[in-house]
């Protein structure tokens, strides 16, 4: 089976406007380029910025996604071949050599599982039982139907009422002479007697005046009239093959219906929803090779042990971030194929050599729009007015320090594509909701939230834009409640809640966990636990160098 390949463009978790207009822009130009399943991600709910920048310009959003794990529905072959239930051992058998599977799943007409099927379960079921006992294979008694039996010895089945019935039969072959086939055969009226015989008439008229159930009248040959008609008034079924006595004897064990077959309920099963590398252990130390995927009892799909070890079937482009704390829970797992960033690199090491796209600019956006213009490929209105709006978004109209001169170029080419300034989206995103005004706590915080791993201490930088700081110094206890209970159940050294006024140029800092850190930031504390930072809007270029050089001067000491 030939996996389908996904690539995921994917931007930070809590997804700002500049890493989703990115994403978007991102994976139509690799389309454009002949890149082949290629999807723009959301890594969490888009926020209320993003969703209007998005319908102003009549793009869809992204769909949502929470972690980008390996799960078994991803790497499992959902149209496997399987077994009807109704069919019987011997054409199962034959089903099994002709795909070369080793196992295949058993399932009735609304496809629910039933058990896995495999020359080797029939082996050890039928010869693992005491010795010529009645169910092994060397046994006379067998669970069929006149139907089925006639499918195993291919002939055709004649009308009989009860041709389709499920019953235990016991098989006795005629290979003797009249007196001793009559102390041989046990009275009919006890059992369901299957006689196996050749062209012997006065064996034939015996068998139907002890009224067996099934008569098989070996190497093709002729019944005699007579003797037919006597058997359909008893009736008794008359089955003409052109098999011999041993070759009969041998398929009527494999005409029981393999759902009867009787399934091993120990076996391991996997659920569609499940993590593989959780499973991945238990798969790998099976004694089986290929695996069912059972979901509400129905069956889903098969793993096989070289879908588990085999190249993952996603890779993943990572824009507006690289660091792996940053990502989506899984891309872990997932190959790393490219990178487009503006901030520090701190990603993990990648296995082959990769496309990086980084600059020293305010927005993720930027590049991917200088990416359009150098390489030829023509903006639509719609896709320049979403990347205009993660620039506007990310440098504050350009007027945060961040801003570079290819921002302000790329803006300008922007604007003349989409036919919307720089200042009518601002307007547009400062006509937005108030988060402080209208959100939880929790929202707050999460909203814009960045991971950070540094010389061994784990920390979060969160960051909203807001026209009046004063709505923080109302809800500082309560979001600081909140920050507190993070970094106690994240086990995170600090977390810092950045409020931006971006019309003004200034920020309010909240900030919970190690003091000796924030005994050392370089700006005024108030008596709400507030810092405040005349002329700081950018985490990334203001707050950030700050605090790594904080964490590194404590590490030195």
């Amino acid at each position: 089976m030939e996996l389908e390949k996904k690539i995921f463009v994917t931007g930070h978790r809590n997804p700002d406007v500049d890493s989703l207009a990115a994403a978007t822009a991102l994976a139509e130009l690799r389309r454009r380029q002949g890149m082949k399943n290629v999807f723009a991600v959301s890594p969490g709910v888009p926020s209320e910025r993003a969703r209007w920048l998005f319908e102003r310009f009549k793009q869809k959003l992204p769909p949502t996604y929470n972690d980008l794990h390996l799960r078994i529905r991803d790497i499992m072959e959902e149209n496997c071949c399987t077994i009807p239930a109704g069919t019987p051992l011997f054409l199962a058998v034959k089903e099994l050599h002709r795909t070369g599977v080793p196992r295949l799943p058993v399932v009735n007409a609304e496809k629910k599982y039933l058990g896995m099927l495999s020359p080797l379960a029939l082996l050890s079921k039928w010869l693992n039982t005491e010795e010529d006992g009645a169910d092994s294979l060397t046994g006379r008694r067998i669970h069929s139907s006149i139907s089925l039996i006639a499918q195993v010895i291919e002939t055709s089945l004649p009308e009989q009422e009860d041709s389709e019935k499920l019953m235990d039969f016991t098989v006795y072959v005629a290979a003797m002479g009249i007196e001793s086939f009559n102390e041989h055969l046990p009275p009919c009226e006890k059992e369901n007697i299957i006689l196996i015989v050749g062209d012997r008439p006065e064996i034939h008229l015996r068998a139907l005046q002890r009224r067996v159930k099934l008569l098989i009248v070996t190497g093709n040959r002729p019944v005699e009239p007579l003797i037919q008609e006597e058997a359909q008034r008893r009736k008794v079924a008359i089955l003409r093959t052109a098999c011999d006595s041993a070759t009969v004897i041998r398929r009527l064990k494999f005409s029981t219906p393999v759902e009867h077959f009787g399934f091993s309920t120990a076996e391991l099963t996997l659920s569609p929803s499940e993590r593989v590398r959780e499973v991945k252990k238990r798969i790998l130390n099976s004694p089986e090779d290929a695996l069912p995927v059972i979901e509400e009892g129905k069956l889903a799909g098969m793993v096989m042990k070289r879908h588990v070890t085999a190249e993952p079937p996603f890779s993943v482009i990572l824009v507006d971030h690289n660091e792996p704390e940053q990502s989506l829970p899984g891309v872990e797992e997932l190959p790393v194929i490219e990178v487009v960033d503006h901030h520090r690199i701190g990603m993990m090491p990648t296995r082959e050599p990769i496309r990086f796209t980084g600059d020293i600019v305010g927005s993720t956006c930027t590049l991917v729009a200088a990416m359009f213009r150098s390489s030829g490929e023509s903006l639509t209105p719609e896709l320049a007015g979403i990347l205009a709006g993660g620039i506007v978004t990310d440098t504050l109209n350009l007027r945060s320090p961040t801003t570079a001169q290819l921002d302000c170029r790329m803006m300008e080419w922007l604007e003349k594509i989409s036919g919307v300034s720089g200042a009518e989206l601002m307007a547009g995103f400062s006509c937005i909701d108030s988060p402080l005004a209208v959100k939880p706590a929790e929202e707050v915080i999460e909203s814009d939230r960045k991971n950070y791993q540094e010389k061994n201490r784990r920390f979060a930088v969160c960051q909203v834009e807001e026209n009046d700081l004063e709505l923080i110094d109302r809800r500082c206890v309560e979001i600081m409640e909140t920050m507190r209970e993070k970094c106690k159940r994240e086990q995170l050294d600090f977390i810092a809640l950045m409020v931006t006024d971006a019309v003004r140029g200034n920020s309010k800092l909240l900030y919970c966990g190690d003091k000796k850190i924030s005994g050392l930031l370089p700006w005024e504390f108030n008596d709400n636990g507030l810092f405040f930072m005349p002329g700081v809007v950018s985490r990334k270029k203001q707050l950030i160098p700050q605090i790594s050089a904080i964490i590194s001067a404590i590490a030195g000491e």
